[in-house]
């Protein structure tokens, strides 16, 4: 087969390995690895990591394919639905199974370990199927993993956020302090909490990120150490 065919048959492809160009060309895996060595070697295909590879360079194609399963989220997911201003460097996978970060190109491949693999769907992104977690999702896991409350506070207003949903998914992750955080910053932002309760006594910080001094909101059973009530811009 012509090198130009079967780079056409390839873009198809967000990533492949050395078994996908095998069902291609009905060749040798040893005439595969030197035709792999050669492509990349020439510029024509991207190696990802050992293994595979790609034609593309916009990492989102592929990122949700390196680690099954897994999704894109975080910041990446808060972008992707306009929830957030800010445009992040890195793309971050959020995958039940442990994995090293990875450098293509300019981009870093963040992948994040969790065991709450739930809330993400398959989303159709520059004609390839992808997978992302749900806007709820994609603020839940940003709680849980701690990123700067400045930019919850941004993506609590969008427009298309379902608060049951929201509420719900915080509820599954049974994460006591993330519910009570949750829970205080939609009362103050909302006027609901959305079925949402302090479920212990134990008092924790709102802000994860700031200093333990600030006034104790008895119901929520937190540290006011910001004001959440208004919206906050980093």
């Amino acid at each position: 087969m012509k090198t130009i065919n079967l780079l056409k048959k390839l873009e198809r492809y967000p990533l492949f390995t050395e078994n996908d160009i095998a069902k291609i060309v009905n060749k040798s895996h040893k005439y595969i690895r030197t035709l792999l060595y050669r492509l990349h070697k020439q510029g024509l295909i991207n190696r990802i990591e050992k293994g595979k590879y790609t034609l593309h360079h916009d990492a989102m194609i592929f990122a949700s394919y390196l680690a099954t399963p897994s999704y894109l989220g975080v910041w990446t997911a808060l972008r992707y639905y306009n929830m957030i201003r800010q445009q992040p460097f890195s793309v971050f996978v959020v995958s039940c199974i442990p994995k090293k970060s990875i450098k293509f190109y300019n981009t870093n491949i963040i992948f994040i370990y969790t065991k709450r693999l739930f809330g993400y769907k398959k989303e159709r992104y520059n004609d390839f199927d992808i997978f992302i977690s749900e806007r709820e999702k994609a603020l839940v896991d940003s709680l849980l993993f701690k990123i700067p409350l400045s930019y919850i506070s941004q993506a609590l207003d969008n427009g298309e956020i379902d608060f049951k949903k929201l509420s719900e998914y915080a509820i599954k992750t049974k994460n006591k302090s993330l519910i009570k955080r949750l829970g205080y910053m939609l009362e103050s932002r909302k006027g609901s909490s959305f079925g949402l309760k302090a479920m212990d006594g134990n008092y924790v910080k709102l802000d994860y990120l700031g200093n333990s001094k600030g006034k104790k909101d008895t119901k929520w059973k937190l540290i006011i150490n910001m004001n959440f009530a208004q919206r906050i811009l980093p």
